[in-house]
């Protein structure tokens, strides 16, 4: 089965690329004990810092938008080197 490309104005990119950022931080609004940080321009390796207060946990966030092959298989994206180092995980949206 192969999923209908969108057709996409590369004018348009960075506002596909917010939207998705802040659909991601939605998701995570939902979790309870939970604070999150956005990286305002994009200058460090992650996107999101998710914070759990009640687990002390601490997780990077990298947000993708998903993009498709024509033969519909999903193009991954790949970590650059900091982000490696920090174990930053993808979210595609």
């Amino acid at each position: 089965m192969l999923l209908k490309r969108r057709e996409t104005n590369h004018k348009h990119k960075p506002q596909i690329g917010i939207r998705n950022e802040l659909k991601a931080i939605m998701k995570f609004l939902d979790k309870p004990h939970t604070h999150i940080y956005y990286d305002f321009g994009n200058r460090g390796p992650a996107d999101l810092i998710i914070v759990n207060t009640e687990t002390g946990t601490v997780d990077l966030y990298d947000v993708k938008s998903k993009s498709y092959r024509k033969d519909g298989t999903l193009i991954n994206r790949v970590k650059n080197k900091s982000a490696k180092n920090l174990n930053v995980k993808i979210i595609y949206m």
